[in-house]
C-alpha cells in the first residue's frame, strides 16, 4: 500500500511544517547573503532554509542550494559541499528524478571518500538505498542498508543505526518478511528508547510495527502502535506523519466497526490534508471517509467514490486504484447497478492480479535477504564468539600474570623471612656464645667455674646506682640458667604471674639501657654477666 511506503521513507527524509511567510523566508535570505556574516552563520541559514522549504518549494530550494554548494566550494568548507550535494540530492529522489538523486549522491559518497568520513559516507549510502527502495529494487536496497548499518554499528552512532534498522525492517515488509522486519522495528525501537533518539523517527517505527499489525489483522495491537506513535508526534509536531496515523487509526477502527472512532480520526486526517495541500494523501483520506460512509449510508458513499474516481489521477499507487475500484463495486452492488458493478469489479480484479503478481515476483528477493539476514546473523554470532574466546583469553593472561607475581612475591618473602630467621638465630647464637665466654674467662682476676658462674648483686646495684628487688634479682638468676627461656616458663619457676614477669623485665631494660628489640632477655644477661665480671 502506498501510505506505509511514504511512512517509511520519512523515516530518513523527515519534512519540516510549511507554517512560514515570505517575510520569513526573505529574513533567513538576507543573512546567507551578508558576506559581513560569519561562514558558519550563512550555511546556517541555508541549511534552516532547506529544513523548512524543501518539500514545498522543491526547485526553488534547488536554486538554493546551487547557492549553497558554490559558497561551500569558495570557502574550501568540504562537510558544506556534502551537506549540499547530499540534499541536493535529497530533492531529486522526492522529485522521482532517480538519475540526477544518484549522481549528486555519488559525488557527496566521494567527497566523504575524500575526507575519509565513514560515517558521512554511510549515510549517501542509506539515502541511495531509499532510491533503489522507492524503485522497488529490494535486494539492492538491503544491500545499502545492511553496509551502512554495520558502519554505524562500528563507529557507536546510535542514531545512525536505528535508522538503517528501521529501513531494513521497512524492505522486509515490503516484500513480506513480516517476522524479520518485526525484528528488525524492535531493535531500532530497543536502541531508541536506550539513547533518546529523536520522536518523530521513534513514531515511524511504530507506524511501521502498527502497519504490519494491521496488515496481519491483529488490530488492537496496530491499535496500541498507532497510538504511541501519535503520542511521540505531540513532541516534535509533525504534521505528516500525525496526518498518517490519523489515517491508519480511522482504518483500524472501520475494521473494528467503530464508525464514530473512524470518521473522528478520518475528519482530522484530511484537514492536516488540506493544511499541507499533499494532494495524494487528501484522495487517501477521502477514499477512507467514503469507506466509512458506506457502511452506514450507500448512496452518500457512491457519490464521494464517484467524485473521487473523476479526479483520479494516472500516476495513482495501484493497491489505492484497487481500494477505490472495490469500494465502488460494493456500492453499485448494493444498488443493483449489476453493469457498472461489473465494470468496477473487473478493474478491481485487474489491479490486485497486478499487485499479487507484484507480490510473486518478490519471492525470489525475499529469499535473497533472509539468507542474508542469515548470513550477517551468524557472522555476528561468530565475531560474537571469536571477542568473547579473545577476552577469556586475555582474563587467562591476567589471571596467570596475577598467580605469578603472586607466587613471586610469597617466594621472595619467604626468602626474606627465612633468611630474617637465619640472621636472628645466628646473632641469638652469637649472643649466647658471648654469656658462653663471659661466664669462663671475661676477666682475669675472676676464677669462675663456668658451671658455677654466679652474678654478682653488689657490683650490678653499684653499677646501675640502686638495688634491685629480689623479684628482679630472681628473674635475673633464672635467665642464667636458660638465656633462652620464655616468659611463661620464667613465672612457673619464680611462681609468679606471667604479667609480673613482664612488668619485672621491662623495668631491668629500662635500668639496664637495654634497646635490642628482638633478643631483650638474652642482652639484659649478658649485660648483667658483663657487669658482674668487671671491677668497680
Amino acid at each position: 500500500m502506498y501510505i506505509i511506503k511514504y511512512i517509511i521513507l520519512l523515516q530518513l527524509l523527515i519534512i519540516a511544517e510549511f507554517s512560514y511567510t515570505q517575510s520569513h523566508t526573505d529574513s533567513i535570505r538576507v543573512v546567507w547573503e551578508d558576506e559581513s556574516q560569519s561562514d558558519s552563520v550563512r550555511f546556517d541559514a541555508l541549511e534552516k532554509y532547506y529544513k523548512l522549504y524543501s518539500a514545498f518549494q522543491p526547485d526553488t530550494t534547488l536554486i538554493y542550494l546551487d547557492y549553497y554548494h558554490q559558497l561551500a566550494i569558495e570557502k574550501n568548507a568540504q562537510r558544506q559541499v556534502y551537506r549540499a550535494l547530499n540534499q541536493k540530492a535529497n530533492i531529486y529522489q522526492n522529485k522521482r528524478e532517480f538519475d540526477k538523486a544518484l549522481k549528486h549522491y555519488n559525488e557527496a559518497a566521494l567527497l566523504a571518500e575524500k575526507i575519509d568520513n565513514k560515517v558521512l559516507h554511510s549515510i549517501v549510502t542509506g539515502n541511495i538505498g531509499n532510491v533503489f527502495f522507492v524503485q522497488q529494487e529490494y535486494v539492492e536496497a538491503n544491500r545499502r542498508y545492511s553496509a551502512a548499518l554495520k558502519v554505524f554499528q562500528e563507529h557507536e552512532d546510535n542514531e545512525g543505526e536505528a535508522r538503517m534498522l528501521t529501513s531494513l525492517g521497512a524492505v522486509n515488509s515490503e516484500i513480506g518478511n513480516y517476522k524479520l522486519a518485526l525484528e528488525y522495528y524492535q531493535k531500532s525501537l530497543d536502541i531508541s528508547s536506550e539513547n533518546k533518539i529523536e520522536a518523530s523517527a521513534t513514531a515511524t517505527t511504530f507506524m511501521n510495527i502498527g502497519w504490519i499489525q494491521f496488515k496481519n489483522e491483529a488490530y488492537h495491537d496496530a491499535k496500541s502502535s498507532f497510538e504511541k506513535a501519535l503520542n511521540l508526534l505531540k513532541i516534535d509536531k509533525n504534521k505528516y506523519l500525525t496526518a498518517y496515523c490519523y489515517k491508519l487509526l480511522a482504518r483500524i477502527h472501520l475494521e473494528l466497526n467503530q464508525l464514530d472512532k473512524a470518521n473522528v480520526f478520518a475528519q482530522k486526517a484530511l484537514k492536516l490534508d488540506i493544511e499541507l495541500q499533499v494532494e495524494s494523501s487528501i484522495l487517501l483520506t477521502e477514499i477512507i471517509i467514503a469507506q466509512i460512509v458506506y457502511e452506514t449510508n450507500t448512496d452518500i458513499a457512491t457519490y464521494q467514490a464517484e467524485l473521487i474516481l473523476n479526479k483520479l489521477p494516472q500516476k495513482t499507487a495501484n493497491d489505492t486504484k484497487m481500494e477505490l475500484y472495490e469500494l465502488l463495486y460494493k456500492c453499485y452492488k448494493s444498488q443493483n447497478k449489476l453493469g457498472l458493478s461489473l465494470k468496477m469489479h473487473e478493474l478491481f480484479n485487474l489491479y490486485q492480479d497486478s499487485l499479487q503478481i507484484e507480490s510473486s515476483n518478490y519471492a525470489a528477493a525475499r529469499e535473497i535477504i533472509k539468507s542474508d539476514y542469515e548470513r550477517r546473523l551468524y557472522e555476528t554470532k561468530l565475531k560474537s564468539k571469536k571477542e568473547k574466546a579473545e577476552l577469556e583469553f586475555r582474563q587467562l593472561k591476567i589471571t596467570f600474570g596475577i598467580v605469578l607475581i603472586s607466587v613471586i612475591v610469597i617466594s621472595l618473602f619467604t626468602f626474606y623471612f627465612i633468611s630474617l630467621n637465619k640472621k636472628n638465630k645466628e646473632k641469638r647464637d652469637q649472643l649466647l656464645d658471648k654469656i658462653k665466654i663471659l661466664k669462663e674467662n671475661s676477666s682475669k682476676e675472676l676464677v669462675v667455674d663456668p658451671n658455677k658462674f654466679q652474678l654478682r648483686r653488689e657490683r650490678i646495684d653499684s653499677k646501675l646506682d640502686r638495688n634491685l628487688n629480689e623479684t628482679d634479682w630472681k628473674v635475673l638468676n633464672i635467665l642464667l640458667d636458660d638465656p633462652a627461656i620464655t616468659n611463661k616458663e620464667i613465672a612457673e619457676k619464680a611462681h609468679m604471674s606471667i604479667d609480673g614477669i613482664g612488668s619485672s623485665l621491662r623495668r631491668m631494660h629500662e635500668y639496664f639501657e637495654i634497646k635490642e628489640s628482638k633478643y631483650k632477655k638474652i642482652t639484659l644477661l649478658l649485660e648483667a654477666i658483663k657487669i658482674s665480671n668487671s671491677v668497680v
